[in-house]
């Protein structure tokens, strides 16, 4: 993970991801994600209406609302209950490993065969669920900070992230931005925090999106390109994550942590993909 992060230039880490993606096992596109990695492709982003049901969204809030969180940014604080008890200067309570691939239809969601053939066509080959988790964005009136800010992320050579929002997400409840195109724009691509000014003098105001939607609402996106979170000011955030990419994630377990299982709500669960998180 951390040798990739040195290959700065988008040429050069398509290359090397192409030359990895070639070792990796094949995944059998299914037709009917054409469209969904066409959008992915083009725009770097793909909304996917009806993956999650008005009832599974109530359930993994409910689930979500009964665990402890921690601030990854200051451990020192503790778990703590999440958003009401979160301790003053948290802008972000995260949730442990288990917990998220324990949490109702996390792992049917994260394998929808859908989701899965739109990544592995971006991918180049069968995906890796490297990292799943969830988070509260504690609203706050301070500068934003971190993730908050523009950046490209760069987490393997190449990937993809499934984002799932589990409340109503508006202006002021930290939506999601994202910056279309700029997988595939080579410029700014040094590992930095980048200002609002110049991702609209580099790639154009118009491009500069924000995704607000009701709970439930969800889309798999190239995070290579310019994203942030924007900072909640008015209501938390609760959110849902998975990282696919090629190879395994520094920042997912270091073994597994729950037994294999074929299948959950119907939906097949493959040992290759999921090796990560099922022993």
């Amino acid at each position: 993970m951390y040798a990739q992060r040195r290959v700065i230039g988008m040429p050069e880490r398509n290359a090397a991801a192409d030359r990895l993606a070639a070792t990796l096992p094949n995944y059998q596109s299914r037709p009917e994600a054409a469209d969904t990695f066409s959008r992915l492709d083009s725009d770097g982003y793909a909304m996917l209406p009806g993956l999650v049901s008005p009832q599974q969204v109530e359930e993994m809030r409910g689930y979500f609302e009964t665990r402890l969180a921690f601030d990854g940014y200051r451990p020192e604080v503790g778990k703590f209950r999440a958003p009401d008890n979160a301790p003053r200067g948290t802008h972000v309570a995260n949730f442990d490993h288990l917990d998220v691939v324990s949490a109702p239809h996390a792992l049917a969601i994260a394998n929808d065969p859908i989701v899965l053939s739109a990544v592995a066509d971006s991918l180049g080959a069968k995906p890796t669920i490297s990292y799943m988790t969830a988070w509260w964005s504690i609203a706050h009136g301070e500068a934003a900070k971190e993730a908050e800010l523009y950046h490209r992320d760069v987490d393997d050579l190449r990937f993809i992230k499934l984002f799932v929002y589990l409340t109503d997400v508006d202006e002021g409840s930290g939506p999601h931005a994202f910056v279309r195109g700029t997988h595939k724009v080579d410029k700014l691509t040094e590992i930095r925090r980048l200002s609002e000014a110049e991702v609209a003098r580099e790639f154009g105001a118009d491009n500069m999106l924000s995704f607000t939607g009701s709970a439930g609402t969800a889309f798999i996106e190239n995070t290579y390109g310019v994203h942030r979170g924007v900072p909640p000011t008015t209501r938390t955030r609760l959110l849902f994550q998975v990282l696919y990419s090629l190879a395994e994630y520094v920042g997912g377990p270091k073994r597994p942590v729950m037994d294999y299982q074929p299948e959950q709500n119907g939906v097949a669960i493959d040992s290759y993909i999921n090796r990560v998180y099922l022993r």
